[in-house]
């Protein structure tokens, strides 16, 4: 990536350690509430939205049912409640299920983060280059 993915995160607001690892490789803008990160998804396009499980107002399923009906077209990953494989796989289906892109679990790792974020940005823009032919 030549220049810094922009990452609209939706969550509580509080200090993670996915935040500081997206801060560091990622131009991170935040949402407390859905009409907040409606109004940024109005302001500009992000490569990848991270949805915490909860945030001030509103839950995970709540936002990407905005998203979808808005159409968003960058990935939506859905954070984690769970840390374990077993619990995370019925997680993992459910969010899938509900079109997300992927699951992130939690704790965060460095690595599976920025895995995971590009993997996303790279989808995102074959999803763009598609939709021009």
């Amino acid at each position: 990536m030549n220049t810094k993915p922009q990452v609209l995160l939706v969550s509580a607001g509080e200090e993670t350690g996915l935040k500081d690892i997206l801060q560091r490789r990622a131009s991170v803008t935040e949402a407390g509430i859905i009409p907040e990160m409606v109004r940024e998804l109005g302001k500009r396009e992000f490569d990848v939205i991270l949805c915490e499980p909860e945030f001030s107002e509103g839950t995970w399923r709540e936002a990407l049912r905005e998203l979808q009906a808005r159409r968003v077209a960058a990935p939506a990953i859905v954070v984690s409640q769970t840390s374990g494989v077993d619990e995370g796989i019925e997680e993992w289906a459910d969010v899938l299920a509900a079109g997300a892109f992927d699951l992130l679990l939690a704790p965060s790792r460095e690595y599976s983060v920025l895995a995971m974020l590009e993997h996303a940005v790279a989808s995102g823009q074959a999803r763009a280059l598609r939709a021009a032919v």
